[in-house]
């Protein structure tokens, strides 16, 4: 399926509308129930490649890259951009007559999948690195880069207090840290003899 025609004024069709008034998310379970009920033939990991390519055609970078549009659909013209934040596509069109809609596309590259928890050492809480958060949805915004997970899960390996690391690409365990705990006798202070 080439989308380059439909791409960005019929984005609509596969996206669901978010909680916000006036923005919309591409969700796989939502374009594929949408297209199977209109009878239009969608992959929806080639749906992604081609966003992917017009990204890359259109000069959209890394994080905060960014690329400006026009054109005309059903007489009427519209104009937006096209941002890229983290791993998320975000896109914002005017629509003469429509006003304001925000298209945004999450998970579209895999570079910021990776994830660093450590849990508490007193609450035995999991918290994130770097924000420490401890609500799954703000967790979420301490995803980052290979590299930077690395060097972060590195560095929390490495504070004293915390027994227990995990490093995550998407949902999968990539490595785990335990500290090990010295043996002492009953009484004895720890460390050598």
């Amino acid at each position: 399926m080439n989308i380059m025609p439909l791409f960005p004024e019929r984005l609509q069709d596969f996206c669901a509308p978010a909680p916000r008034p006036g923005e919309y998310l591409l969700e796989r379970r939502f374009a594929e129930i949408y297209a199977a009920a209109r009878g239009i033939p969608l992959k929806y990991d080639e749906l992604l490649e081609e966003i992917r390519q017009w990204c890359e055609a259109s000069g959209i970078g890394g994080h905060g890259g960014s690329v400006s549009f026009s054109g005309r659909r059903g007489g009427r013209e519209y104009r937006g951009t096209a941002t890229r934040f983290r791993d998320e596509l975000s896109i914002l069109i005017h629509a003469e007559g429509e006003g304001r809609r925000r298209y945004r596309i999450p998970g579209l590259w895999s570079d910021y999948s990776w994830l660093v928890l450590y849990q508490e050492p007193l609450s035995g809480e999991w918290r994130s690195w770097p924000g420490a958060a401890k609500e799954p949805s703000a967790m979420e915004r301490d995803r980052t880069t290979e590299e930077k997970a690395g060097e972060g899960f590195d560095w929390v390996c490495r504070r004293r207090i915390i027994s227990r690391v995990r490093l995550f690409r998407g949902e999968c365990l990539v490595k785990e840290y335990f500290a090990r705990q010295e043996k002492t006798g009953a009484g004895e202070p720890p460390g050598p003899p």
